[in-house]
């Protein structure tokens, strides 16, 4: 959140008071259900995901949850959740509400913490919009390299990025029921990449080779604000 806004010293320390307060959760496990009122989470930890499941078991992933990001609306606690998390891996949650009292009036106005929250539910939204068109007008190895760029830029952003090399522990069918692909197509699409040496993918890490070339393949558009 950081670096999202400028925090003055007590934002600041809400934010350590937060964190002071979390708890686990295994993977699999369900972080919040689609049509029910829950309180916001901030997660701190791990990864999780947005899904929808379909009658026959089939899966469509909306987006990833990366650490520092808000598990509900980062705006609004009282309404009904539209999609169910799970957690991808061993994650670490805290109680976002403190947070949520910077915005919604029923605490002492924290300016910075607004911006944060109001410019992380931005790029929300410019994420939503860029996996529809992904999906929608992308080939398979278009959005395997969009998708690596999304993950590479957000996690740039926390500091989880070192010499182009991050971490991804999604296997892929993960990959795949985000990507609206079957695991086949995505074991042929990376192992294309993988030739074209565009990015390596091994023991859970990924390394950008040809970062300017992937953006320019995949129409990649820079986050703005």
């Amino acid at each position: 959140m950081a670096g999202l806004a400028d925090l003055s010293a007590e934002e600041m320390d809400i934010l350590r008071e937060n964190v002071s307060l979390a708890h686990s959760s295994a993977i699999q496990a369900e972080l919040c259900t689609e049509g029910k009122v829950q309180m916001p989470q901030v997660l701190l930890a791990g990864w999780a995901c947005y899904q929808r499941l379909l009658g026959d078991g089939r899966r469509q992933i909306v987006d990833f949850l990366l650490p520092g990001d808000i598990i509900g609306s980062p705006t609004r606690s009282d309404l009904p959740l539209s999609r169910t998390a799970i957690a991808l891996t061993q994650v670490v949650t805290a109680d976002a509400r403190p947070l949520m009292q910077a915005i919604d009036g029923s605490g002492p106005v924290m300016p910075g913490l607004a911006r944060a929250l109001h410019r992380m539910a931005y790029a929300e939204d410019v994420r939503q919009r860029d996996h529809i068109v992904r999906l929608g007008r992308q080939t398979a190895y278009e959005r395997v390299v969009h998708l690596m760029l999304e993950f590479h830029s957000r996690l740039q952003q926390i500091g989880a990025v070192h010499d182009d090399r991050f971490a991804l522990p999604l296997t892929q069918e993960v990959l795949a029921d985000a990507l609206g692909l079957s695991v086949v197509h995505i074991n042929r699409t990376l192992q294309q990449i993988r030739r074209d040496r565009l990015f390596d993918m091994r023991s859970g890490q990924v390394t950008l080779r040809q970062i300017e070339l992937m953006r320019a393949m995949a129409d990649w558009t820079p986050p703005i604000g």
